[in-house]
């Protein structure tokens, strides 16, 4: 790993245990071409991942812009591929205000379950799922 490479990972990991967070290396044996980290964000900020390549002269292979598509699909702004300290500063700006929207964008998604998926003639149990979700999490 090119030594500026190492510079931002390393940078990323510090401030993502700084705030509460975990960075989690990529499993990389498994599945060539998975990004470099990804890091679950506290108060509710998700997941996002990365690619570092710290300026190196070579590009993302085949497999990395594979892994980057599928993650796009999935949410397209949670991927991040990571060149200079500019844009390891951007991510961490996106990571801040992941967190900061956090709550908002979780009460989202479950009034959006219970509007979409369970029928309104019938008693959601979503609500009961939530909260025992919640209650476990807070208990740990």
């Amino acid at each position: 790993m090119a030594s500026i490479e190492k510079y931002l990972e390393n940078k990323f990991v510090e401030w993502c245990e700084e705030i509460g967070g975990k960075a989690f290396k990529g499993p990389a044996m498994q599945y060539k071409g998975f990004p470099d980290r990804f890091a679950i964000l506290p108060n509710y900020g998700g997941t996002v991942y990365v690619e570092f390549k710290g300026g190196t002269e070579y590009g993302l292979t085949a497999m990395q812009k594979h892994f980057g598509r599928m993650i796009t699909a999935s949410d397209p702004t949670r991927y991040f591929v990571v060149d200079t300290k500019e844009d390891l500063a951007f991510l961490i700006d996106c990571c801040k205000r992941f967190m900061t929207i956090g709550d908002m964008t979780v009460q989202t998604e479950q009034q959006a379950l219970k509007d979409i998926y369970i029928p309104k003639e019938q008693p959601s149990n979503m609500d009961v799922f939530v909260e025992t979700q919640i209650k476990k999490i807070l208990e740990d």
